[in-house]
């Protein structure tokens, strides 16, 4: 049995650790691509959301590469990814592959036993600790790199640290080595030379998961905006989001919760995905947040819905969003950042002119 899975941010490495301590034949599908997009494009509905093009276009390179077991993220609900099995399963049928579909819903312990012919409860939690311990390494490394990037003298430097960090950390065989690492890197991190900017602007990105937390779907946002001197927040991470995963032990903190509850005046039900905590993280973030950057795909009704409220809150936090699908250009993206920005330092101006002349 050969397992592939789309991929969807940095999971993978979570996967393949979790896949190597398990004894789990893996194939990683090659990242993510114009290649990979444009073979989900060619085969899937032309209504289709980038989301679903994407992840169809790693089954196929997984496939490809002589998978024979396909493993996909998602439960059911009112969003569509967790029913994007239901088409994709029919279209890699028809193209010719024989596999076996193993969807999230089933549950991560079922999975994980079912792929290891039976291996003992306590061999897969240390496998899933140890894949999870992973992507909290990567998630700290990340929200670092965020605060580094805003004010570093010479843009780039801790992007590239962070790729050798990324590195570091997929190769590390144990926990302590994990820790090691992490630590490593967080100190050369902190040791690059950096500009006297003491308060850059603070912008949130969040919207639609996957395309929050996949620089491929997202065209580098978080990069692109650490150019422009801007310190990024951002809430969602496949990290956190194991917290919500039954199978594992409550980790980190629950701002999933905190958004739900900040959203509530103006939304007070779950309608899908992730639009509900996009409301709320405007609302939760409105006095610590210069703006937000909304990321949502073409087509996706529950940020169409957050897309639509955000005005109306009374929390004047000024938001931009950004609707992607194979069409869009990172020259436009960038474009349009360059202006938010510019916008925001324009306001954040004149509000300090303002209490100058107050005092």
């Amino acid at each position: 049995m050969r397992l592939t899975f789309p991929h969807m941010g940095d999971i993978w490495v979570g996967i393949k650790a979790m896949a190597n301590k398990l004894g789990i034949e893996l194939v990683v599908p090659p990242p993510t691509t114009q290649h990979t997009l444009s073979l989900g494009v060619r085969y899937s509905p032309e209504t289709a959301c980038l989301p679903f093009k994407l992840t169809l276009g790693n089954m196929i390179e997984g496939l490809e590469l002589g998978a024979d077991t396909v493993m996909i993220m998602g439960q059911y609900g009112p969003c569509r990814f967790g029913y994007y099995h239901k088409v994709q399963e029919p279209i890699l049928r028809e193209l010719g592959y024989d596999f076996q579909m193993m969807k999230e819903s089933l549950g991560i312990k079922h999975i994980l036993k079912y792929l290891t012919n039976g291996a003992p409860t306590t061999e897969i939690m240390a496998g899933f600790r140890f894949g999870i311990a992973k992507l909290r390494a990567l998630d700290e490394l990340q929200q670092l790199v965020y605060k580094i990037r805003a004010i570093e003298r010479d843009r780039g430097n801790a992007t590239r640290v962070y790729r050798d960090a990324f590195q570091a950390i997929d190769d590390a065989g144990d926990h302590q080595v994990i820790k090691r690492t992490e630590q490593q890197y967080l100190q050369e991190l902190t040791s690059l030379p950096t500009v006297s900017s003491p308060d850059p602007p603070k912008i949130g990105v969040t919207g639609e998961f996957y395309i929050v937390i996949d620089p491929f779907a997202n065209l580098d946002v978080e990069i692109e905006l650490g150019k422009l001197g801007v310190e990024v927040r951002r809430p969602q991470s496949v990290w956190k989001m194991v917290h919500y995963n039954p199978f594992a032990t409550a980790f980190g903190s629950r701002e999933q919760d905190k958004s739900h509850k900040a959203a509530m005046p103006y939304l007070s039900r779950h309608v899908g995905g992730d639009g509900w905590q996009t409301i709320g993280e405007k609302v939760l973030h409105a006095r610590d947040w210069d703006g937000l950057v909304h990321l949502e795909p073409f087509g996706c009704l529950p940020e169409t819905m957050a897309r639509n409220i955000m005005p109306s809150t009374k929390e004047r936090l000024p938001v931009l969003t950004i609707t992607y699908d194979e069409h869009t250009g990172k020259a436009g993206i960038v474009n349009r950042l360059e202006a938010f920005v510019d916008m925001l330092e324009r306001k954040r101006r004149a509000g300090n002119n303002r209490q100058r002349v107050t005092v």
